[in-house]
C-alpha cells in the first residue's frame, strides 16, 4: 500500500508552523535572559529583581506608559548620576520586594511637595497645568464619573499628561512634605491610581532604590506605540 503524499498547501502549512515554533522558543529563551540575569541595582540593600526588560502590569503610569506595554530600559543608567525632575525612572523597594515599580522623579531632596486639589506645589509654588481634556466613564462603584488629564511641567521644562479624576481624595489633598538629603519624592502620572511617594507604605525613595531609565517601548497591545522613544519623556 502506498501512502499519499502531503500536498504543497499542507508542507507549507507545516513549515510556517516550524519556523514560529522556533520563533517562539528563541523569544523566549531571550526574554529568559533578559529578565532573569543582570538583575542587580546601584546599592546592596536594593531588592535584585532588575532587568532589561520590563512589562507594565499596571495603570498607574498612565498615559505615558500603558498596561501591557513591554519597555526597553538602560540599565543602572542613574547609578552615575543623579535623577532630576520629571525623569521616568525603574526602582526597587525592600518594603516591596518581589516588586519593581516604574515612577516619575517630581521632588529633589530640599525640595517642599504638595498637592492640593489635584494640583502640584514645589516650594510653595504651583506647577504649572494645561487642561488637554475631561472624560465621563464608569466608575468602580458604577456611577459616571469624570477623568480630567493636564500636561503639567515641571520649573526645568519637563512636560507630561498626568490624569485626575477625583480632586477632593486624599491622594490629590497632601501635607507638605520636605525631601529629606539622598532620597527623591516619586509620583505616578495616573495620580488617583498610583502608589507612590503619597503613601505611608511608599514614602520618598532613596537614590540607591533607583536605577534604570525607560528608553523605549518594545512592544505594545496599541500597535501605534511600538518604538516609541520614552527618553524625552
Amino acid at each position: 500500500m502506498t501512502g499519499a503524499r502531503p500536498t504543497p498547501a499542507r508542507s507549507k502549512s507545516r513549515r510556517i508552523v516550524l519556523v514560529a515554533a522556533a520563533i517562539l522558543a528563541i523569544g523566549g529563551a531571550l526574554l529568559g535572559w533578559l529578565t532573569v540575569l543582570d538583575s542587580g541595582g546601584c546599592a546592596a540593600d536594593t531588592p535584585s529583581v532588575f532587568s532589561r526588560a520590563y512589562h507594565v502590569s499596571s495603570s498607574s503610569m498612565e498615559p505615558a506608559l500603558i498596561e501591557g506595554d513591554w519597555l526597553w530600559v538602560e540599565r543602572r543608567y542613574y547609578c552615575g548620576r543623579e535623577p532630576d525632575r520629571g525623569d521616568l525612572a525603574v526602582l526597587a523597594l525592600s518594603s516591596h520586594p518581589a516588586t519593581v515599580l516604574i515612577k516619575r522623579v517630581i521632588g529633589l531632596p530640599g525640595d517642599r511637595v504638595q498637592l492640593q486639589q489635584g494640583q502640584l506645589y514645589l516650594n510653595g509654588e504651583p506647577v504649572r497645568r494645561d487642561w488637554l481634556e475631561s472624560t465621563i466613564h464608569a466608575a468602580e462603584s458604577g456611577e459616571a464619573a469624570q477623568r480630567t488629564r493636564f500636561a503639567e511641567t515641571l520649573p526645568n521644562g519637563t512636560r507630561y499628561t498626568i490624569e485626575v479624576a477625583d480632586p477632593d481624595a486624599p491622594l490629590e489633598n497632601t501635607e507638605e512634605i520636605t525631601v529629606p538629603e539622598g532620597r527623591y519624592f516619586v509620583l505616578g502620572d495616573n495620580r488617583d491610581h498610583s502608589e507612590d511617594s503619597r503613601t505611608p507604605d511608599f514614602g520618598v525613595v532613596s537614590g540607591g532604590s533607583i536605577a534604570d531609565r525607560p528608553v523605549l517601548v518594545l512592544w505594545s497591545g496599541d500597535r501605534s506605540r511600538i518604538g516609541l522613544d520614552l527618553s524625552a519623556r
